[in-house]
């Protein structure tokens, strides 16, 4: 029997006055060596402090929620689909004028992508490269750009079914 494991992926990143945390939890059921079926959230915090070629300090944090199908055609090699929404909340202040705004909005996602990795009774890891087919303007896949950019998502997951011993 295979069975539901616990898993997901973190984020961590930063540079000059710059500071990005996020989890990537997820909850998946394996039903058979071809297909995996689970549900996956996104909890994304980004700080960026204004500096000689910007005026504006932004705080951004975005909560997503979606479910996805893994499909492993070959061995350790699986292509994924993941319909989701995302929640930002966002945070700028213009610290030369002082002016601040705060907004708060949504946006669907669909990402879809490829990856390797493995996955059995033990638990599973995968690294995965994946794109927002929507790409709408307020996806947090999108970072500004004019596009959606690449999606590269790692991680690692634990059976959570214990077996249970009989005793007589």
């Amino acid at each position: 029997p295979r069975p539901v494991l616990l898993g997901g992926g973190i984020v961590v990143g930063g540079g000059s006055g710059s500071f990005q945390i996020g989890l990537n939890p997820e909850l998946l059921k394996s039903y058979n060596e071809y297909i995996d079926l689970g549900v996956a959230t996104n909890i994304y915090y980004s700080s960026f402090n204004a500096n000689a070629w910007n005026d504006y300090k932004t705080r951004n944090f975005q909560l997503g929620l979606g479910t996805f199908v893994r499909a492993w055609p070959i061995q350790n090699f699986f292509a994924q689909i993941q319909p989701e929404y995302n929640w930002t909340f966002a945070y700028e202040k213009n610290t030369t004028t002082g002016a601040s705004a705060t907004a708060n909005y949504g946006a669907p996602s669909v990402l879809a992508g490829i990856g390797y990795g493995q996955h059995s009774a033990n638990g599973m890891s995968y690294f995965s490269v994946m794109f927002d087919l929507v790409n709408s303007m307020q996806s947090p896949y999108r970072m500004g750009q004019l596009h959606a950019q690449p999606i590269f998502r790692a991680g690692v997951g634990f059976p959570i079914n214990v077996k249970k011993n009989k005793n007589r």
